[in-house]
């Protein structure tokens, strides 16, 4: 009986941790239904002038420390899924660029702050960088034109060193 249960626990691991990552998911094969039936219900979802699915946004965690972002052709056919919260995806968010643009390349942050005296808003993600180090990424926003001003890479202060 006790090895069945612990054969049985090690399978729900491993199915959890599946359907964490969309491990098994084929490029060119998985479908829309096929994605959302392994990883859950998105976050955001973007969709064509069609209506057809573009893009899914899976943050993980509750820290969100991984993002994945889920594409899809014309035909509703999986192209690309990718973890987003990574130094190559924060190099694509540019001065200039507005909320829905961040989103599309980051997915929803953790968590925001207002700074009225710098007319700033903040959106923060957490991440873990190369050294597995716990690392915050910022995006501020200016408060008039809602457009990126400026962004930074810090120590995350939710959680402490060593």
């Amino acid at each position: 009986m006790m090895r069945r249960l612990i054969a049985l626990l090690a399978i729900l691991d491993l199915t959890a941790c599946a359907s964490y990552s969309g491990a098994g998911l084929q490029t060119g094969v998985a479908t829309v239904a096929d994605v959302e039936s392994a990883m859950g219900k998105p976050a955001m979802t973007w969709t064509n002038p069609q209506g057809q699915v573009e893009q899914l946004a899976y943050p993980r965690g509750p820290a969100g420390w991984v993002s994945f972002m889920v594409y899809f052709d014309h035909n509703g056919k999986m192209i690309r899924k990718e973890q987003v919260l990574d130094l190559k995806h924060f190099t694509e968010i540019k001065v200039g660029q507005t909320q829905d643009q961040v989103l599309r390349i980051l997915g929803p942050y953790r968590d925001t702050y207002r700074f009225p005296q710098k007319n700033a808003l903040d959106w923060n993600w957490g991440w873990c960088d190369s050294s597995l180090l716990r690392m915050a990424y910022t995006v501020s926003f200016d408060m008039d034109t809602l457009l990126v001003k400026s962004t930074e890479i810090w120590p995350d202060p939710f959680y402490q060193r060593g």
